[in-house]
């Protein structure tokens, strides 16, 4: 095994469960912003969408490191295995909720059925071009984001297997060439008249989160001083924040390669930056990470909730009040979520094949 590889499989991660909290409170604040009296939290909730940016970093970084972690103990990665643990994470739930979504409200229009059965068969993301059709089955637009992350778990093994064949170097350059295809792609979609919505709900046109995720699994970023990949990240985030990207024509075309990098760069920062590491790694946070899945299911269905558990208990309905009435409304049913449906599920996950007799001196060695 290479001495990168070795590295990389040493790193501590359970700071990356803080970190997961902090990419759902974006995307909470994002859904529900603030007064527009409120300037400057406006403009910040604004790119609260770069959420679900660093979810797609953090999920090729740990997937594409437990696929490294498993070959080098058992000489192999089984692919099978690998989408039954997926599946059994993230379809139950995932499938669940809208189901009793549509018992409970029922469906606002017939596009609301359509909207089910692609959340169901995983292209939710492209019937999401829509977006009314996506929120025709109430609270439930989020999960266009569960369609386009299962897509890319179709790819991320055979990437793996790629590195194996041609290393680091080599698949990290074959990764950054396929970039300025996508910035292409993205400006056809504009210059035809497509709206940003469709290329925000098309991996193949905005991969850069994940290729960024892919990069730090693979030790790419390991060498870089911490005050330059901090200042990649606040660079970015600044001009998420001033730049009209959505309003301007050009816009849709950079704007993901800015948000891959704000992604990037926070995911190193967690890894390698230790004062941000122990920070990520302080029990309530970590907490609300290892959630962080039902958080994300359940949020807008717990912000409209808790207005109703405002008005039941005279509370006066201010924009601060109906934030944390929701966050403890949304804590509570994604608690009672890990604990009675996913937890359960997740022991029936199956393990690792153990390592073989041909690889045994390496994985001693390691």
């Amino acid at each position: 095994m290479s001495a990168s590889r070795s590295a990389i499989g040493e790193l501590r991660t359970d700071q990356l469960d803080g970190l997961r909290c902090l990419a759902f409170l974006m995307v909470f604040f994002f859904h529900f912003k603030a007064p527009a009296d409120y300037t400057v939290p406006v403009m910040i909730q604004a790119q609260g969408w770069v959420g679900v940016e660093v979810f797609f970093a953090l999920s090729s970084f740990l997937l594409f490191r437990l696929f490294d972690q498993e070959q080098v103990r058992t000489g192999t990665i089984s692919i099978s295995r690998f989408f039954v643990r997926r599946l059994l994470r993230i379809y139950p739930l995932m499938v669940l909720f809208p189901l009793a979504m549509l018992l409970v409200y029922g469906a606002d229009n017939p596009a609301a059925y359509g909207w089910l059965l692609g959340v169901i068969s995983f292209v939710g993301n492209y019937i999401y071009w829509f977006p009314e059709v996506g929120w025709s089955l109430r609270y439930t637009g989020q999960l266009w984001s569960l369609c386009y992350e299962f897509q890319i778990y179709l790819f991320l093994p055979f990437l793996f297997l790629i590195y194996l064949k041609v290393g680091e170097r080599a698949l990290a350059a074959a990764l950054l060439c396929i970039l300025p295809l996508c910035l292409l792609g993205r400006a056809a979609f504009v210059l035809s008249g497509l709206s940003f919505q469709m290329i925000y709900m098309t991996p193949f046109l905005r991969p850069e989160a994940t290729v960024a995720g892919i990069l730090v699994a693979m030790g790419v970023t390991r060498k870089f001083p911490l005050p330059m990949v901090a200042a990649a990240f606040l660079s970015s985030g600044v001009a998420l924040i001033v730049l009209p990207h959505d309003q301007t024509l050009g816009g849709p075309v950079y704007v993901f390669l800015l948000a891959g990098i704000f992604a990037g760069s926070l995911l190193h920062l967690a890894l390698y930056a230790q004062s941000l590491a122990s920070l990520l790694r302080w029990p309530p946070l970590a907490y609300l990470g290892t959630i962080s899945f039902g958080l994300y299911v359940f949020h807008p269905w717990s912000f409209e909730e808790g207005k109703l558990l405002l008005g039941m208990v005279h509370i006066p309905e201010t924009y601060v009040a109906t934030c944390l009435a929701g966050l403890a409304h949304c804590i509570l049913l994604a608690t009672l979520s890990y604990r009675l449906l996913e937890l359960p599920l997740l022991r029936l996950k199956p393990r690792h094949a153990r390592p073989n007799t041909a690889q045994g001196a390496e994985v001693a060695a390691t």
